[in-house]
């Protein structure tokens, strides 16, 4: 195997540890969205409710 293929594989797998790491980060942040927004539906039921 030669320098290059050696180097051209690295760049898949930091490529790949890269898509890995953008979908974990973006699939927290949906959760995090998702979880405010349950949060804010709750809260206004709440105090629809107690008032």
């Amino acid at each position: 195997m030669t320098k290059k293929e050696s180097c051209e594989k690295k760049l898949t797998i930091q490529e790949m540890k890269q898509r890995q790491n953008q979908y974990i980060y973006e699939a927290i942040l949906n959760i995090i969205e998702f979880s405010l927004l349950l949060g804010c539906l709750f809260g206004l039921l709440m105090l629809l409710f107690e008032i």
